[in-house]
């Protein structure tokens, strides 16, 4: 069995395809099967694959930029005020989109799972839409959108009828007025009929 359920997997890959990005990195790289579905390179504090660098997220040192920095229930391992941090890091990271995905506060099956569960992640935070779209906001980004995926995921944890077991936040840069001026004029151009 894998890590991730097979059917988000393929539904993430699907996401990230339509993001139209080039170079992504994976934060919490644990399973690599995200970063292997999407063709990104890999950090995690604890690797257990060998291409996977062994790195905290607010520590490394590169100079390349990615078109997209993801992680995918890493968020909940920390309180607040870390995982700002860590939404601010990825940022630096970043020339284009952060993505969050963490456990939805309102999957039932996951829920349940956790108060009969002994596991680690039973200690794990969770999220709604907008406790996630907040702690990107306070981390100084614009939220993009918002949404719930892994709908398959949750049959994992019970049989009840329940929400998709994740919630996610896709993220951008704050956009000052100069550069959406910029940005403005551009598309503009790129879309004006020529007078003949």
């Amino acid at each position: 069995m894998s890590f991730n359920c097979p059917k988000f997997i393929k539904e993430f890959k699907q996401y990230v395809g339509d993001l139209q990005v080039k170079a992504i990195l994976e934060v919490g790289s644990y399973s690599g099967e995200l970063k292997n579905a999407v063709g990104a390179d890999g950090i995690d504090i604890n690797p257990k694959l060998p291409e996977v660098e062994k790195c905290d997220i607010r520590d490394y040192k590169t100079d390349k930029l990615y078109g997209l920095v993801f992680s995918s229930g890493l968020l909940g391992h920390y309180d607040n005020k870390e995982a700002k941090a860590i939404i601010k890091a990825m940022a630096k990271l970043s020339k284009k989109y952060v993505l969050n995905y963490v456990p939805n506060s309102n999957c039932l099956a996951y829920k349940n799972a956790k108060k009969r569960s002994k596991a680690q992640w039973k200690d794990e935070a969770d999220f709604t839409e907008e406790s996630l779209a907040k702690l990107h906001e306070e981390a100084g980004l614009e939220v993009v959108e918002t949404g719930t995926a892994g709908k398959e995921w949750a049959k994992r944890f019970g049989k009840e009828s329940s929400e998709p077991y994740l919630v996610y936040c896709l993220a951008q840069k704050k956009v000052g007025r100069e550069e959406w001026q910029t940005e403005k004029n551009n598309s503009v151009a790129e879309f004006a009929i020529p007078e003949e």
